[in-house]
C-alpha cells in the first residue's frame, strides 16, 4: 500500500455571471506544486452576465478545448481531483471569496470522495496586488486569478506557519 502525503493545497478562482444571479463561467486551480486546471462552462446563462462580466471576463475566455458543457466540466474536475488524491490524504482549496466556494461545492455535490476535500477562505490581497502590479491584462481570468491567489499565499505566509 502506498503511503499518502498529508494534504495538498489548491488555490482556486471562478468567474461567474453576476453576484445575484450566479452561474459558473470558468474555474482555474493551481496546486502548491504548480499543477493547474482550467475549464470553461459552455452552458452558463449569458442573459445573467452583468456589464462588468461582459467587458472584463468574457473577453478573456480561452474557448476551444477548454470550453465544455457543465456536466463534462464537473466530471473532468472530479477526475483531476481524484488523481491528486491518489498521492494525498486530502486536498484543501484556498479561496478569497465565498461565492467561489459555493460554485466549487456545486461541482462536487455528488463527488464520492468529498469527505477528503476541504475549503479555507483567506485574505491574500497584498500578494494578489503584487502579482498584477505590472500587468493587469489577465486579471479576471480564473486561472490567472488562481495563480495570483497562490502568490498571495506565498507573500502572506513567507517563512511562517499558516493557520489552516
Amino acid at each position: 500500500m502506498k503511503i499518502k502525503k498529508d494534504r495538498l493545497l489548491l488555490f482556486f478562482d471562478t468567474e461567474f455571471t453576476d453576484f445575484v444571479d450566479m452561474d459558473l463561467i470558468s474555474i482555474g486551480i493551481v496546486t502548491q506544486h504548480l499543477r493547474d486546471f482550467y475549464a470553461e462552462n459552455s452552458e452558463y446563462n449569458k442573459a445573467w452576465c452583468n456589464d462588468f462580466v461582459k467587458a472584463e471576463v468574457l473577453t478573456k475566455l480561452q474557448g476551444g478545448e477548454c470550453t465544455m458543457p457543465y456536466d463534462q466540466l464537473k466530471e473532468k474536475l472530479q477526475i483531476w481531483i481524484s488523481d491528486l488524491l491518489e498521492d494525498y490524504a486530502s486536498v484543501l482549496f484556498v479561496y478569497d471569496y465565498s461565492g467561489d466556494w459555493l460554485l466549487l461545492s456545486e461541482l462536487l455535490i455528488d463527488y464520492p470522495q468529498k469527505d477528503r476535500v476541504k475549503g479555507q477562505q483567506d485574505n491574500l490581497d497584498a500578494g494578489i496586488e503584487l502579482f498584477f502590479m505590472l500587468d493587469r491584462s489577465n486579471e479576471h481570468h480564473a486561472l490567472h486569478d488562481a495563480w495570483a491567489l497562490f502568490n498571495g499565499f506565498k507573500v502572506k505566509y513567507k517563512g511562517e506557519n499558516f493557520s489552516y
